[in-house]
């Protein structure tokens, strides 16, 4: 009963945590599909980037399907190999940091486009740094220690480092809420899509800590089975997820403005149809008629003199000068048109 309880912490939780990490690589899988297949004309250097983490969160995943099966099926009934670390079980975790470390500089990219701090951007990536750094020192060290049951001592390794990415993503997230805010120009469309973002950036940055602090407090606590371990092979999933979704909620978003923006000049043209004088209208009907101040008799041709006047008459040409003025978020754009002769 002691073994299944031992099970049950560690080997358990662990598989329930690839089950988990499974279904948020599906979640991947489409996010990445996506992306690749609506924004084609994005720049070299993003695609680069989603490509690679593709790359590393599909290793990841495979890592961690061979270590357990290796403990499970390979090694079932012998006890003694539960106790040590594989090949596997150690490299996953730098897939892990790599992945954090990608995509924590990407964002601590996007603070210093919003902000131009430098201290704040240099905070960001020295903690994505240690946090990369920490986990090569515990894939270095796991090989070293090989029996799971030296583990307690690298707690200092493993709160530091995932210590480290937490605070970089709650960084992250305050400095992007923070620079959206005062982003805010006062129209009610782009507002809202600043609003968006804003959500989009909390949203990420929270999950990922949150995950974080979990991470930190099971393992200082439960060095020695590997719940910890199950909230840990989450972390690079949504570190990859939080990306795609800032990516495709930007898009959206500026494209559910352009839609709109479309659709508002449509009903403005569809509205000038309208008004148009159409023929067979009342305005269609309603010719120009000549004003004379002379008074003629009267005579049995006068009326059709009057109409022959009427009609020789040169046509009366209006010019119609107009001026569009637009204001956009930045500044006005004065463009006078051409203008209209009736």
């Amino acid at each position: 009963m002691s073994n299944m309880g031992s099970l049950d912490t560690t080997y358990g939780a662990a598989f329930i945590g690839l089950i988990a990490s499974a279904v948020l690589y599906g979640v991947t899988l489409l996010q990445t599909f996506l992306y690749f297949k609506q924004y084609p004309n994005d720049s070299w250097l993003i695609k680069l980037i989603v490509f690679v983490l593709w790359i590393l969160d599909t290793a990841h995943l495979f890592l961690c399907t061979i270590a357990i099966y290796t403990y499970l099926v390979t090694n079932f009934s012998n006890e003694a190999a539960l106790h040590k670390s594989t090949w596997s079980m150690n490299l996953q975790t730098d897939c892990n940091g790599l992945i954090g470390l990608i995509v924590e500089c990407f964002f601590a990219r996007r603070v210093w486009i919003m902000s131009g701090n430098i201290i704040i951007t240099g905070i960001i990536v020295i903690l994505s740094c240690i946090h990369f750094g920490l986990g090569v020192l515990f894939t270095v060290e796991g090989f070293i220690l090989v029996d799971t049951d030296r583990f307690p001592r690298l707690i200092w390794v493993t709160s530091t480092g995932l210590g480290s990415a937490a605070a970089a993503d709650i960084i992250i997230a305050v400095a992007l809420c923070y620079y959206l805010t005062k982003s805010r120009t006062g129209f009610a469309r782009t507002d809202s899509l600043i609003t968006t973002l804003i959500v989009y950036s909390l949203t990420t940055g929270l999950i990922t800590s949150v995950i974080a602090f979990i991470c930190v407090v099971t393992f200082a606590t439960m060095p020695t089975n590997y719940v910890w371990l199950g909230f840990f092979w989450l972390i690079g999933k949504c570190y990859v997820n939080s990306l795609l979704a800032a990516l495709s909620g930007l898009y959206i978003s500026i494209a559910r403005e352009e839609t709109d923006a479309l659709t508002r000049l449509n009903s403005r043209g569809s509205l000038r149809e309208q008004a148009a004088p159409q023929d067979g209208t009342f305005l269609q009907l309603t010719p120009f008629r000549a004003v004379t101040t002379n008074n003629e008799p009267s005579s049995p041709g006068g009326d059709l003199n009057k109409e022959s006047r009427y009609m020789d008459s040169p046509s009366l040409a209006v010019n119609v000068q107009t001026q569009t003025v637009t204001r956009t978020d930045y500044e006005y754009i004065i463009s006078p048109p051409p203008s209209a002769k009736f």
